[in-house]
């Protein structure tokens, strides 16, 4: 059994899916406060449980359970006040802790069953298809911000990118307001054997330059949208280009 632990509540984090609980806030708490140590909470949420990520699934779950602790916290000083005394009694008793409740009354079970949710003494535990949704609220979120950390750490491959692009060009001033984007034409490339023998390469050689430049070319309109649009689409191929000339031995 996998008992859970959310020890004690803080509320320096931020939650944000605390409306997935309205339902079970609005019944009445006798049916949702639990023992932390009898709560199996992967089998009782074992929809949110797949095989093949167990333990990040239980992380989710775990979270969604800390987010509805919040909600429950916010809401429930007004509707305590609602149950009947042996209810505020048999769920304070659902506590490990033992407490002299003969001698306490409505008000003071109240304030210590507050407390024993808080400090993750007692449970509360929402409807399963709203922790489903909270579940899959979290993962979604998670999974944002893998795709964002992701976007992050490759701008540094970008820019290894260019200046691997840009490594064996001359640095010379270079006007490029009136540019114009490089246009292939099957002219561009000669099919003259006797050219390419005259520049001192093979055919083979001439292949692998040309296989280079289109792998250039490949790169520039990848990387066009994330490094400035046309502009620096203009400036790639021309280096391409030349890179590529520069291979076939002009």
């Amino acid at each position: 059994m996998h008992s859970v632990s959310l020890g004690s509540h803080r509320g320096a984090h931020e939650r944000r899916h605390g409306h997935f609980f309205s339902i079970s806030l609005s019944r009445s708490f006798y049916l949702h406060i639990e023992s932390p140590w009898l709560f199996d909470v992967d089998r009782w949420f074992h929809f949110a449980l797949p095989a093949s990520v167990p333990r990040e699934a239980h992380d989710d779950t775990v979270q969604a359970m800390e987010e509805a602790r919040a909600a429950w916290l916010q809401h429930s000083p007004s509707v305590l006040a609602s149950h009947q005394s042996y209810e505020l009694r048999d769920m304070l008793g659902r506590s490990e802790n033992r407490f002299h409740m003969h001698r306490m009354d409505d008000h003071e079970i109240a304030k210590a069953l507050y407390k024993e949710v808080k400090n993750g003494n007692l449970l509360f535990v929402p409807e399963r298809d709203e922790m489903r949704k909270c579940v899959q609220a979290i993962r979604q979120q998670r999974e944002k911000a893998s795709r964002s950390a992701a976007v992050r750490a490759q701008k540094p491959a970008n820019a290894d990118m260019l200046r691997s692009l840009y490594r064996d060009t001359p640095r010379v001033p270079q006007n490029f307001d009136n540019a114009q984007p490089f246009k292939y034409t099957p002219d561009a490339i000669s099919d003259d054997v006797q050219s390419i023998a005259a520049r001192g390469v093979s055919e083979a050689h001439d292949a692998e330059c040309h296989a280079q430049y289109e792998r250039d070319m490949d790169e520039c309109t990848a990387y066009r949208m994330a490094m400035g649009g046309q502009r620096f689409m203009d400036v790639c191929s021309q280096r391409a280009f030349q890179n590529y000339q520069r291979c076939r031995g002009y």
